[in-house]
């Protein structure tokens, strides 16, 4: 049974723009929580706080009144579907990260991903995008819980089409953030060069003028 770390330190954080590097909505849910390398930090410690990064993500339409409305109005079951989420975010994580390294995904995290991707089918809706229907979930038929069964829903399609040999965890000291390797190469080992890269290179340049 997947469940919450209890250990982990949950920490006030303010997204921006360089926190989504992950190339997939999914993996950047997952990389809300930072240094799993070493000493993991979640940085959701709030329900409101998960819709900051909903809105950041893009999740349509994530910007809605609707749920701030609610959780507003409902903090005990705000603060049940902030929880569902980090379970499922802890899920993904083993799943992934198994699959980067060629393993097979732990049952449990296969289990839980199915039970929200169930509880999300059920708030299913068929919206017209661009001439074409497709099935996505909203506020109004999900309720709290729409963050979860967004993620819920895109990481099911993004398993069925994964890349596997582009999944891969980042290569960085207090990192372990998941990416798609999108270079041309295939040879990324960084989240992010501007930071997890350049932060490695500097410290084998400091190993190396030590005398």
């Amino acid at each position: 049974m997947i469940e919450y770390p209890g250990h982990m330190e949950v920490r006030a954080h303010e997204f921006r723009s360089q926190d989504l590097v992950a190339g997939d909505v999914v993996l950047d849910f997952v990389n809300t929580v930072t240094a799993r390398d070493t000493e993991p930090i979640d940085w959701l410690d709030s329900y409101a706080t998960l819709l900051t990064w909903a809105r950041l993500a893009e999740l349509p339409p994530a910007a809605s009144p609707v749920l701030a409305a609610e959780a507003h109005a409902h903090p005990r079951r705000a603060a049940r579907a902030l929880a569902d989420a980090k379970v499922l975010r802890e899920a993904l994580w083993g799943l992934f990260t198994a699959l980067s390294e060629g393993s097979a995904p732990p049952p449990e995290a296969v289990a839980r991903l199915t039970d929200s991707w169930r509880s999300a089918a059920a708030a299913v809706v068929l919206t017209d995008l661009a001439g074409r229907l497709e099935p996505t979930v909203t506020p109004e038929t999900s309720g709290l819980a729409y963050p979860e069964h967004y993620v819920a829903l895109r990481a099911v399609r993004l398993l069925e089409n994964l890349p596997s040999p582009r999944l891969r965890v980042c290569g960085g000291r207090h990192c372990g953030w998941l990416f798609l390797d999108s270079s041309k190469a295939g040879r990324r080992r960084w989240c992010d060069m501007a930071t997890c890269g350049n932060a490695e290179k500097t410290r084998r340049h400091r190993s190396a003028d030590r005398p």
